[in-house]
């Protein structure tokens, strides 16, 4: 994940670079594109570190225009991953269907993001099975993932290019009901993370259609509503991994060529079953950071890098001599990575669209067990899938 992180930052700085240019792009572009790649998944291994483990796919892209594509693309990884509980094992398949969006574009090379939603699975995941003499079995499972990265193609000529690119693949593994005795059950799920490289080559077959002329979108503020959904993996005992509605707003300000600063706001009101000692009851989210990207015609794309925090009510601070709990608020730092669509359907109207992984550091607490504090720490990072949809105005 270091290298995603790196990769986004590779990224802002290079829009900086080229931002300012004049960008000669290609002449043309095809409504389709096939594609064939190898690939490479970060998953873990016998010794619970990682392991890049290889595979190859095919891919299809569906042009809108030279810069936007409804792209969908398929690996398979046919090495046999170690199997772990309720998360990965045996072969790997993966799929994912979304948006590439090209950044900058010149006449032999162009700079991509990619959102592409889509699943993973596994042939042989590690579960709980009573009837098993060991207590555990295999089987098939599958998993909802969120694709996000970018890289580069370059254009050996109309037709032919070659791509690689790097991406996050932040997944979710479903709550699984473990019994504990005297009838109790606690549950474990979590957002679990990998880490993707590919390179292969594309063909765009059909007749080749003329670029359309690009105007800039007017405007260096945006402000608006937001509804946000966010998969996240909750520290209390009973709640393991919850969908979480919220609602808030964001605020976005052009400060120099592609570079916005770029906020959000957003209250998650549903409060938990049961507390941890860093995350309990409703949460507050506030992202503030970085966007880079441009706004052409109806359509705006980015990157965004933004540090922040959730704000936890009711994590456990103490626990009494006769058991009786006591809660106060937590406030953790986070950081968001992912990408960002904007549609203008108006003169001033603006229809956004985010998708990103945010990265949870959990701090050390202390909580007090009858009168003595102890030291809780963080342990490691969490993980969390956010979508966001939101309609803002220009001015």
């Amino acid at each position: 994940m270091l290298r995603l992180i790196a990769g986004y930052f590779r990224f802002l700085g290079l829009l900086s670079l080229l931002g300012a240019l004049p960008a000669f792009a290609q002449d043309n572009y095809t409504r389709f594109e096939f594609g064939t790649q190898f690939s490479t998944v970060r998953l873990t291994n016998s010794d619970l570190g990682g392991t890049n483990y290889s595979g190859f796919g095919g891919r299809f892209d569906w042009n809108l225009n030279r810069r936007l594509a409804f792209e969908s693309q398929l690996d398979f990884f046919p090495e046999h991953a170690v199997p772990l509980l309720s998360i990965q094992g045996g072969q790997t398949l993966q799929a994912v269907f979304g948006v590439r969006a090209k950044v900058i574009q010149t006449r032999r090379v162009s700079v991509f993001g990619l959102i592409r939603p889509g699943l993973f699975h596994f042939t042989d995941v590690l579960y709980f099975n009573s009837n098993s003499a060991t207590g555990f079995a295999e089987r098939p499972e599958t998993h909802f993932a969120l694709n996000l990265g970018g890289g580069l193609e370059y254009y050996l000529n109309p037709r032919w290019a070659l791509r690689v690119d790097i991406e996050g693949n932040p997944y979710r593994v479903p709550n699984t009901k473990v019994a504990l005795p005297g009838g109790s059950a606690f549950s474990v799920g979590k957002i679990d993370d990998t880490t993707r490289f590919s390179f292969g080559v594309a063909y765009r077959p059909g007749a080749l259609i003329e670029n359309e002329t690009e105007t800039k979108v007017p405007g260096k503020w945006e402000v608006g509503p937001l509804f946000s959904t966010m998969f996240i993996g909750r520290e209390g005992p009973t709640d393991g991994v919850r969908t979480e509605p919220g609602f808030g707003g964001y605020a976005s300000y052009r400060f120099y060529h592609v570079f916005y600063f770029d906020g959000d706001l957003l209250y998650f009101p549903r409060g938990s079953n049961s507390s941890g000692p860093h995350d309990g009851g409703e949460i507050l989210q506030g992202l503030f950071g970085l966007k880079g990207g441009i706004r052409r015609n109806h359509f705006g794309i980015f990157g965004k890098v933004r540090p922040g925090f959730n704000s936890y009510s009711q994590a456990l601070s103490a626990i009494s001599q006769t058991g009786q709990e006591s809660f106060d608020r937590s406030t953790n730092f986070v950081l968001d990575l992912g990408g960002i669509v904007e549609f203008y359907p108006g003169e001033r109207g603006t229809l956004r669209l985010e998708a990103g992984d945010t990265h949870i550091y959990f701090n050390t607490r202390d909580i007090n067990f009858g009168g003595t504090a102890f030291p809780v720490t963080g342990g490691k990072l969490q993980h969390s899938i956010q979508f966001i949809v939101g309609y803002g105005w220009r001015f």
